[in-house]
């Protein structure tokens, strides 16, 4: 009996030293990325395709939005004209590094990594690719600047 106990105890620390801690929660920065990032719509306000090609949007635009459940939505739309919202297409998205400064979209339309340059409540720049920047940090490369439009849920 005694030895089925000294066994089990040592059972036991092993397997609770070889937890590493918390899993599936997200951390401060993490929760802080998360709820700026799934607060309302980004309008993209500026963008750079490289070769000097740059163009600024006031009034048409395209918009995405991302859900808490990992997945999102793009559309043409408008600055003025919060209903406008035309050729929707859905994705899914998750981070894939650690920190949160990068973004996978997979869909239909909207495809591509984006690295988190600038996130506040107001603002999100990215750089768009079509690999993991990461990975491969040396690629072709798209610079998109978005306006955020708070979203009040009924």
């Amino acid at each position: 009996m005694k030895l089925s106990a000294i066994l089990f105890s040592i059972f036991a620390i092993a397997i609770l030293t070889s937890c590493d801690g918390r899993s599936g929660y997200l951390d401060d920065g993490q929760q802080t990325t998360v709820a700026m990032l799934t607060v309302g719509e980004w309008l993209m306000s500026y963008a750079d395709y490289g070769d000097g090609f740059e163009e600024t949007y006031d009034n048409e635009t395209q918009i995405y939005r991302f859900e808490r459940t990992g997945k999102g939505w793009f559309a043409n739309g408008s600055f003025t004209d919060d209903s406008k919202k035309e050729n929707v297409s859905y994705f899914q998205w998750t981070f894939t590094t650690e920190n949160f400064a990068v973004i996978y979209m997979a869909g239909h339309v909207v495809e591509g990594y984006w690295l988190i340059e600038k996130l506040t409540t107001n603002e999100l720049w990215v750089q768009w690719t079509q690999q993991d920047p990461v990975i491969y940090p040396n690629q072709d490369k798209n610079i998109f600047k978005f306006k955020a439009r708070k979203v009040i849920k009924q």
